[in-house]
């Protein structure tokens, strides 16, 4: 059977369709949203000091969660390397209201329409640009990040609590240590005199340093995250669209904050300890003791 893309599509937005006719005509026990400012085209590397967030709550919330369910078009004013975000959670019960069984299968089905078209493209196109190519065929201005994001149901999982805030955390890996060293060497030969001594300084100290102990550092963009307490034991989920909870017993929520850059996060009492031996090409460069 020939697989068609847009007729999962289809299933994908049929899916959201009735998944927003439930939960903003149902009976809720909380809702609770934050838009964030979208990213514009152009400004993905922008370095943002301070988000500033607005609360929605009640019927205001319910609106902002199914217009992020079913935003899955390209913005043209908007990045499409960067999702557009609604931080939130909405608090459903059974109890309230019968019809709420029904959402916790839609947001199942919804999900795997999504993988069904993200893993067709996966395996049939090598490229990114073979995969983008196929998908705008079918579906025209669909943004592939949107369309590829689950939305997150948690269905009598016995939550206790939902905390949103903002994580702050880098990508460290280990480098192929003579590949970095070969390009920091073509880099070099292009290198005017006065940054020479600098880069051949930083060769020699990766050198000498074993490449056991030698790690790469990139900063990663500022996300928001859910800290859910589940039967006692936490879970920490990204929430760039609301949280749907599915359970008749009470959920304490903790409200998303402004973002400032000045904050200091906390570190952690078993996190390994890194000595800076320089950067290359903007990322950062450590030794691990």
């Amino acid at each position: 059977m020939r697989f068609l893309i847009s007729e999962q599509f289809e299933q994908v937005q049929q899916g959201i369709s009735e998944l927003n006719d439930l939960i903003t005509l149902a009976r809720y026990k909380t809702a609770i949203a934050y838009p964030i400012e979208p990213t514009l085209k152009g400004m993905e590397d922008e370095v943002l000091d301070t988000i500033t967030v607005s609360e929605h709550v009640g019927k205001s919330a319910l609106a902002c969660a199914a217009a992020s369910y079913k935003d899955l078009f390209i913005e043209p004013e908007f990045s499409q390397k960067v999702v557009r975000r609604t931080v939130g959670a909405v608090h459903l019960s059974t109890s309230d209201d019968p019809s709420i069984a029904l959402v916790s299968g839609l947001v199942e089905r919804i999900n795997e329409s999504k993988d069904l078209i993200r893993n067709h493209l996966m395996t049939r196109y090598n490229t990114s640009s073979d995969r983008s190519k196929a998908l705008r065929l079918e579906c025209p201005r669909v943004m592939t990040l949107h369309l590829y994001r689950h939305i997150r149901c948690f269905n009598d999982k016995n939550v206790l609590s939902a905390r949103f805030s903002w994580q702050r955390k880098d990508a460290r890996y280990k480098p192929d240590k003579q590949k970095l060293i070969a390009n920091m060497s073509k880099t070099l030969a292009r290198t005017n005199a006065e940054n020479q001594a600098l880069l051949a300084g930083l060769i020699k100290n990766v050198s000498d340093t074993p490449e056991s102990k030698l790690r790469m550092r990139r900063a990663v963009a500022v996300q928001p995250v859910a800290n859910i307490s589940i039967g006692g034991s936490m879970k920490t989920v990204t929430a760039p669209m609301p949280l749907i909870f599915v359970q008749n017993e009470p959920i304490i929520f903790k409200s998303l904050m402004d973002f400032h850059a000045e904050t200091e996060r906390k570190t952690r009492s078993d996190k390994s300890s890194f000595t800076s031996i320089g950067s290359f090409g903007g990322i950062a460069i450590e030794c691990c003791s």
